[in-house]
């Protein structure tokens, strides 16, 4: 029955999600927490439209009223209101799952992340650690402008260009409703340092570590761990200080208007500056210089702790961003 396709779905979720080259983003928890934030600092007229577009998502039915769990079916509009614009935030994950034409029409696997050579307008950094070997060569990215159908898409930053550019231009609702879905997933992604380079290598990484998931830490692997950043946090502890950091943002408007070459600059940095701690760089050398297996390092509880802090801040930066982008279209 029910019941049992239910659990098989989890099951093969949960299998899916041990596969070694995941790319998720912030996983589910990450996201709806970002349009919390979101939902809190929009304005009651954009939510207004933002549902009434929702409505029109040509999946609406099999895919957010289908998965709305009894108690939010229970409770007061608003709460459906909000659990929906969470909801939209997660499904272009759950397109990974479709199959033959729906895969086809809505699942864009390649939008979620970015090769860390890409640059462009205020993207002006690469994104990739470079141990033992010469830095790539930058990989110029097409100006936003060009970017007019989906054939042009190729990752997060052209992915938001695109989404933006739906949701101002297309008169279809269906195909705005599943822009607006993209546009809330991939600002989310593009605030996850992972999905904004990675650590080359000469014999190890020559093509990268895939934005971490081929480096194993204790928790499984370094992107994974980051997606899961907030998972052990009660939400009634995370989403006050998220809010807390994101309504300040919205009097400064060069902070939170739509500008992903920015927000994946500031990825960027982190990821330069932060994610890769000296431990696993030292690894990755040990193991290019010996010819041994890398082992799996074990990330220490004031590195795990200012992941969690980094968290915090960009998915409250995203769910500002996104309030503002919403409020202004």
């Amino acid at each position: 029955g029910q019941t049992g396709k239910r659990m098989l779905a989890v099951v093969q979720a949960s299998l899916i999600a041990m596969l070694p080259f995941t790319v998720n983003a912030w996983d589910a928890t990450g996201h709806r927490l970002t349009a919390d934030v979101a939902w809190e600092l929009m304005t009651a007229e954009t939510r207004q439209q933002a549902m009434t577009l929702l409505r029109a998502h040509p999946r609406f039915d099999q895919d957010f009223l289908s998965s709305m769990p009894d108690n939010i079916k229970a409770a007061d509009a608003d709460t459906q209101a909000r659990w929906l614009l969470g909801h939209a935030a997660i499904w272009p994950d759950t397109a990974r799952g479709f199959e033959g034409e729906d895969q086809a029409r809505f699942d864009n696997p390649n939008w979620h992340w970015i090769d860390g050579a890409w640059v462009r307008d205020e993207t002006v950094r690469q994104g990739n650690v470079y141990v033992n070997t010469e830095p790539r060569p930058d990989i110029q990215g097409i100006p936003a402008e060009q970017i007019r159908e989906r054939a042009h898409v190729d990752n997060v930053a052209n992915g938001l260009d695109y989404a933006i550019y739906q949701l101002k231009n297309a008169t279809d609702p269906g195909e705005r409703a599943v822009a607006l879905s993209w546009l809330l997933h991939l600002i989310g992604d593009v605030h996850q340092p992972l999905h904004t380079g990675g650590l080359v290598s000469e014999r190890l990484f020559p093509t990268g570590d895939r934005g971490g998931n081929g480096t194993r830490v204790n928790n499984g692997n370094l992107h994974s761990t980051w997606d899961r950043a907030l998972r052990d946090m009660p939400v009634t502890e995370s989403l006050p200080a998220l809010i807390a950091i994101a309504r300040p943002m919205l009097s400064d408007t060069h902070a939170v208007s739509f500008r992903p070459t920015f927000w994946l600059q500031q990825s960027r940095d982190i990821l330069v500056s932060t994610v890769y701690p000296q431990t696993i760089i030292d690894n990755v050398l040990r193991s290019e210089n010996t010819g041994t297996e890398p082992g799996t390092i074990t990330l220490s509880s004031a590195y795990e702790q200012q992941m969690r802090d980094i968290a915090i801040q960009r998915i409250a930066e995203a769910g500002a961003r996104i309030a503002y982008t919403l409020d202004n279209l």
